[in-house]
Order: C-alpha cells, then structure tokens, then sequence
C-alpha cells in the first residue's frame, strides 16, 4: 500500500471510536467524471499534506523520517492512543474521515467487480454504494477493516485486497458469495470470492472452542464426553464450524460431528448493517435519475441478501428446518443431511453429524465424464425432484450455493451422493404452485402468449387482480419476457424481476425457489458446461409420464386432468406433440 495512505490510516484509525447510529458523513452522489479522473496515488499525497498541515512540529518530523527511511509501519514507535484521539479532535482531522474512505475503496480493488462493459452505468451506483456502506459502518468495525489493509503490504493481489475489506462484514461477504460466479467477474476476483463460501478466517480455534463451550456448559460436555478437533473446520459469512468427537448418554459408541457456532461479532455486527442497506436503499429511490438505476433490481438484490443474513441468525429455525429436511430426504437414497444432536445444540451453536464430502464443484477434478454425471444427479435432486415431487408439499434449499452442496466421498455403493448443508432457508413448494410452475415453463418453451396469461398469476401473492387494468399491464409486461434467451431459471428470474420493479407483490417461496435454481445454474455450468438443463429436466418429465401410460388410457375422456406425478395433462401431452 501507498506510504501515504498507511500513515493516514494509522492517524485516523487511532482516532475512531463507538458510533451508535447510522449516520452517513459521505456527500453523494459522486459526480461521474470522478471515476476517470481520480488518481489514488495523488489523493493520497494530497491528504497527507492535509493532515501533516494539521500536526505539531515534532509529531510531523517523525511522521516524514519514517517515510524517508522506507521502513515498514510496525517499525513506528510506540503511541499513545488517547494522545492521538486527544489531538485528532483538538486539530479537526475528522473531516477527513470522508477522503480517507474513498481511498480505502478505491485501494482494495472492489471496484474491480464492475464488469469493463458496465463502467458507465452500474459503476457509479456501486461506487457510491461502497462508500456510504463503509462510512455506516460504526467507527471501531472501519478502523479493523483500515488497520487490517494497512497490514498486507505492497505486493497483495487484488483478491486479497478486496477479501480484507470483506472480512467481518456479512452483509458484503454475502454479496461477495452471490456474484462470485457470474458471468463477467475477473476468474481471479471469482476464485477470491469463491473462498467466502467456505475459507473464511476471522476465528482462531482456541477462540471458536472456548466461546461454545461456555455456550453449552461444562455439564453437557461432560455428559456428551465431547473433545473437540485441534483445528477450525470451516468458517463463512456468519458461521464458524468445528469437527468433535461425541457419545450420546447411554450409548457406547462414538459419533463424528460439526459444531457450527453463529460468531459473536455476526450477532453484535448485524443489525448495524441490516439498517445500513435501508440507508443505501433510499440514497438509491432518491437519486434513481442520477444513477440511471432504471431496470437494476438493487432493492431486490440487497432484501435478499437482509433476508439470507435473517435466516442464518435464526438458529432454532434453522435447527428446526435441518430436522425436517432430513425427514423429507430419508428415504431418498441420493441425498444426504446431517442428523441434529437437539441435547446439546443451543440458540447459537448446532450440533450434527459430520458428512464425510468435499465441496460439489471440486469433486472428480480432471474427470469431465464423472462431473457431468454428477452434474446430472444434483439437477434431478434439486430441480426435478422438487418440482416433481410426489409429497403434496416439495421441501427444497433456499441458498444452495457450493459451499452448503456436497459431494459424499465416502459411500462405495453410489459414487455421485449429495450432501446438503446449512438449512437456514427452507423453503415449501404445494402442488397446486408446482402445477402451474410446469405450466409456465411450457409456455416458456412454447413462447405461448395465451398459455402464459393463464398461468403467471402463480408468481403474484394472491394470483391475478381482479382489476382488468393490472392484469393487462401483468400480461403486457409477461410477453415482453417472452423472448428473453437462457434457461428457464433465468426466464424465469427476468419475469421476476420485471413484475417486482413494476410494483407487483410475488410469492415468496416461488421466488426463493427461482432465485435458488439460479444459484445452482451455476454450479451446473461449473460441472459440465454443456448441459442443457432445461432440456434434461423435459427429459425425465416426459420419461415419467410414459410410466403414467396405463392410467392415462383409463382417463383418456378426462384430457384435462393433471393428478399424475408428472402434472401433465393428456391435452399437454397433444398440444406438445403438435407444437
């Protein structure tokens, strides 16, 4: 990092304290020719000079022989923090709070997230966005977000840098997890991000240990002869998971298990966050014309992510969804979910069986024909199953990204299992909502108006308007999605998008589902870019009702009837033939 910006950062650093509420001190928005013109470098100078105007003989003679001498930041001597907080406020050097920020953000390369074919439009917004995020932030979370920068060092990568502004901030560690495998992100930026899922550092074992164990109490790790792994397992966004060793009372044998530890800091962090992104969703509304916001779903976009972050703070429901998802998936032979230790989980840690797997989109390295394969097996589990499901209620993962999907390495008898993690969303698919889901996408495929206008009431909370003038505007605004290109999942989430903007009320366990077949789109681009999902999932659906043959000649006269698994009608059946 630039000399001069490490000094800075120490100064005001050592200034920062406790803030209590959301208060942005940024101007915005940022005039647009900033983003050509703004040199870090000489920024950093310029506010070095700034700062060194405002300080006293001596403090500024020591400040400029360290930077004469090249020496490293942890070479300054010893000072006093009271000192420098007593000066910080005695000189004003607050006011460069807002210069010392942009610095910070420009520095660690997260604008580099920005897609080059986007700079003129998505970068401004995202900028600004950054900024006011960070200045929310209360003062002591920036100064060990600005100390921990100062600490990497010149040569960096770019990956490193913006992970350092990521860590201890779920709200963006959450973000970082949800474009990580777009389309458009640097493969270099992408693989930084990718480790959000699951490589996350911010607790040392000693420290995860001994904040469980006062959670839970000496008496129960003694009545569960619990003995904990000598090493963190695995840390994301807001948890932290350790492998152990228990025997449950009256038992002799001994279980391998995770104990996932929602991190103290998650739970003191935020709520300051989650009332940041309200604060970035009016700066937003307010100046929409400047930064032609137009069809960018950003209040989507950032209530997804409050709600993801709400879920996983919710540690009884979540126990209580991981106890239901191993009921539903128990006879299920290709899946696998951890069983729950009810005895010895609390309101902040889970205990569970550990699966012995690997994370999906790194299973069979080199081996192309094994990765289609189990690529195939994840999209009959997470898509068809679902949607197909013979349960009158389908239960499918709300946040299925690769760090919660599994790949089973240690079952000799079926190669491609799966292993699903973190429950925190659950979501519930009824058969009538399933039903008109198939209908939708053979309108989808069909590019059938009327078909359409049939069935997208499905996606709206309480189906189409009575309103003739709203379902109008809903149909007109269906066939504009009409000849958008992609799978289904991605027809779909443009459908969405398109009805929320316009103001119209969705269904929230259809939207979780549609935004979780994205998710999983990626993965299985990851496994084999060459599957067509949407024509595979056809495929078993068709296969599916051919196993229906027989009962389908009885209800021959009933071409309407839609009761079979595959809720496809013998007039479907006709219509997709003559189509």
């Amino acid at each position: 990092m630039n000399p001069y910006i490490r000094i800075v950062a120490l100064i005001v650093t050592l200034s920062c304290s406790s803030s209590a509420q959301v208060k942005f001190s940024i101007k915005l928005p940022v005039p647009k020719e900033h983003h050509t013109t703004y040199d870090v470098d000489a920024a950093a100078a310029e506010l070095m000079g700034k700062v060194m105007e405002k300080l006293d003989p001596p403090t500024r003679e020591m400040v400029m022989g360290f930077i004469s001498s090249g020496a490293e930041l942890e070479a300054l001597p010893p000072i006093d923090p009271a000192q420098v907080i007593a000066m910080i406020d005695q000189l004003g050097l607050r006011q460069y709070k807002p210069e010392l920020i942009e610095l910070f953000i420009h520095k660690s390369n997260i604008l580099d997230l920005c897609p080059p074919q986007h700079l003129d439009t998505i970068l401004p917004i995202f900028h600004d966005g950054m900024l006011a995020f960070i200045d929310g932030l209360p003062d002591d979370r920036l100064a060990d977000r600005l100390s921990a920068m100062v600490k990497l060092g010149p040569d960096a990568t770019r990956g490193e840098r913006i992970l350092v502004l990521l860590s201890k901030i779920p709200t963006l560690q959450k973000l970082g997890q949800i474009v990580a495998r777009m389309e458009g992100i640097p493969p270099d930026v992408s693989q930084a991000l990718q480790s959000l899922e699951s490589g996350i550092h911010t607790m040392t074992r000693d420290e995860l240990v001994g904040v469980i164990s006062e959670n839970i109490g000496p008496e129960k790790i003694e009545e569960y002869q619990i003995k904990f792994d000598d090493k963190v397992l695995a840390e994301a966004s807001v948890g932290a998971v350790i492998r152990a060793t228990i025997v449950e009372p009256g038992q002799s044998r001994s279980r391998e298990v995770v104990a996932k530890l929602i991190k103290p800091y998650v739970l003191a962090g935020v709520p300051r966050e989650m009332d940041i992104i309200d604060g970035l969703i009016e700066i937003a509304a307010k100046d929409a014309d400047f930064y032609n916001i137009g069809g960018m779903p950003l209040k989507e976009l950032f209530t997804d992510i409050k709600n993801k972050l709400a879920a996983e703070l919710r540690v009884t429901q979540e126990q209580i969804n991981l106890a239901r998802a191993a009921d539903y998936f128990r006879g299920n032979k290709m899946v696998q979910v951890p069983k729950l230790y009810t005895g010895i989980s609390t309101q902040t840690v889970t205990f569970m069986d550990f699966l012995h797997g690997e994370k999906i989109n790194e299973a069979f390295p080199g081996d192309n024909a094994k990765r289609a394969e189990l690529a195939r097996r994840l999209m009959r589990v997470m898509t068809y199953e679902t949607l197909f499901s013979k349960p009158p209620t389908a239960l499918f993962h709300g946040d299925p990204h690769a760090g919660n999907v599994m790949h089973i390495v240690d079952d000799p008898a079926d190669p491609f299992k799966i292993g699903l993690l973190d429950w925190g969303l659950l979501g519930e698919f009824e058969r009538p909502q399933r039903m008109k889901m198939v209908q939708l996408s053979m309108a989808l495929d069909r590019r059938s108006r009327k078909k359409l206008h049939d069935n997208v009431g499905a996606l709206l909370r309480g189906g189409l308007p009575q309103d003739a003038a709203q379902r109008e505007k809903i149909f007109t605004l269906a066939d504009g999605v009409l000849q958008a290109e992609g799978a289904n999942a991605e027809v779909y989430s443009e459908l969405v998008k398109t009805l929320t903007r316009n103001g119209f009320l969705l269904d929230n366990n259809l939207v979780l589902y549609i935004k979780s077949q994205l998710t999983l789109n990626g993965i299985f681009r990851e496994l084999d870019p060459a599957l067509d999902s949407d024509a595979y999932v056809e495929g078993l659906a068709r296969r599916q009702a051919r196993r229906e043959l027989p009962k389908r000649i009885l209800l021959l006269p009933a071409v309407n009837y839609r009761g079979y698994r595959s809720m496809i009608s013998n007039a479907d059946i006709f219509h997709e033939i003559i189509h």
